[in-house]
């Protein structure tokens, strides 16, 4: 178990990286004036979940994972761990809503370029939280984190020192209704090995 002492630094790295990545959109074209959704949870932490960026409703509310994809996403985490939301680490690729320009809004997937500039503060942020596996929630998040795998949902893969569990995007499975009860059950089934795997040390 780590100590408070510990914990307390990583809460202080993770704050840091924080303003270094303030910093540095706040002086890149794009991104200046953009509101950042940063990671949430414990540090250091056995899971941690990684997405592929903030939606409308996690700009507003300045927290990852808290639209309906995210919401549903959560439930079935609850479900499986039996653990709380706070329990785990959370976040994304991308740290600002991808946005194409109408009048309200749309949601776009982020470009190379936009996850290029975002990836060197996620593997810092994976650093200081020290998971023991990343779910990586979608193929954006899969790629980034393992980019000579293939994605393949529930199948193990280990890059970068890590032990990573690849799953579909919650956003897809909920566009997919008529799949979605089948869907649900893989995610579950993927979710139960990382249990246990935790569960393992």
């Amino acid at each position: 178990m780590p100590s408070h002492k510990d914990n307390l630094k990583k809460r202080a790295e993770l704050e840091g990286l924080l303003r270094s990545l303030r910093s540095a959109c706040a002086k890149t074209r794009g991104f200046k004036g953009a509101s950042i959704v940063f990671g949430e949870g414990p540090a250091p932490c056995g899971l941690m979940i990684i997405g592929e960026a903030p939606g409308r409703v996690e700009t507003r509310l300045a927290r990852p994972f808290v639209g309906r994809a995210g919401r549903f996403l959560i439930s079935v985490l609850k479900e499986v761990f039996e653990r709380e939301r706070e329990d785990f680490y959370i976040t994304n690729v991308v740290k600002v809503w991808p946005t194409v320009e109408t009048k309200r809004l749309k949601t776009r997937k982020p470009t190379k370029e936009e996850e290029g500039f975002f990836l060197p503060y996620l593997l810092k942020e994976i650093r200081i939280v020290e998971p023991q596996v990343v779910l990586a929630v979608g193929k954006t998040a899969f790629s980034n984190l393992a980019p000579d795998e293939d994605f393949t949902p529930g199948s193990w893969v280990s890059a970068g020192g890590r032990l990573i569990m690849p799953v579909y995007h919650p956003a897809y499975l909920l566009r997919r209704q008529k799949y979605l009860e089948e869907n649900t059950r893989e995610l579950k089934a993927a979710l139960r090995k990382v249990k246990a795997r935790l569960t393992a040390g």
